[in-house]
């Protein structure tokens, strides 16, 4: 498995609502068309055709259209960042969107996201701090994904929630409904969702 940060301005409109809302990641370039359907060869005589880059560009969006169609894997993951929180993804296939048309403004290549929990930007080690540091549009983190440390991330990010959901005033069924499927998420088989729960049942316990 293998982690990736992914730009999330895209044609100079802030895209992480949009990522968010509707479970996807995206990237540029929708005049190639479907890359699963276009033979890699052809990529870059798409590109020169509908999109105005120098070299040095072309060949860094050659280089990200690869990795965003064909090293990227269905079960990677996947950050997007704001100003406070990381939002950590598990990346499914790539598709090409051209619903609403393939104009160059348009995200017509696209990955669906199953996102698992967001992590304040502080509590990322430094090895993750650089990953998104960098300025390409897709970045692959260089080193084992333990080492990002995004279990111990996540756990942090519920119970900093738990927090803010407990103390806005949520009324009693529901708190006790939340706990429920907590109780019940500590039995699940994943790992990572007995951690969570427990954190944030940890967090509800304090006085």
């Amino acid at each position: 498995m293998n982690l990736y940060h992914i730009q999330s301005t895209v044609h100079g409109i802030n895209r992480v609502a949009s990522f968010l809302e509707e479970n996807y990641i995206g990237i540029a370039w929708s005049g190639t068309g479907d890359l699963e359907q276009t033979p890699p060869e052809l990529w870059k005589e798409q590109l020169v055709q509908h999109a105005s880059l120098d070299e040095a560009e072309l060949a860094r969006a050659l280089a990200t259209l690869h990795m965003f169609a064909n090293l990227m894997q269905d079960g990677d993951y996947v950050l997007i960042s704001d100003d406070e929180w990381t939002y950590v993804g598990d990346i499914g296939d790539y598709y090409y969107d051209d619903s609403a048309g393939t104009e160059e403004d348009l995200i017509c290549h696209r990955r669906g996201v199953t996102w698992l929990g967001r992590i304040p930007l502080a509590e990322l080690n430094d090895k993750v701090q650089s990953l998104l540091k960098d300025s390409s549009t897709l970045a692959k983190f260089e080193h084992p994904v333990s080492q990002a440390q995004l279990d111990r991330g996540l756990a942090i990010g519920i119970a900093a929630e738990a927090t803010h959901t407990l103390s806005t005033g949520i009324d009693e069924a529901t708190i006790q409904a939340a706990i429920h499927v907590l109780k019940e998420a500590l039995h699940s088989e994943e790992e990572e969702l007995r951690i969570r729960a427990a954190t944030a049942i940890l967090q509800y316990a304090k006085p």
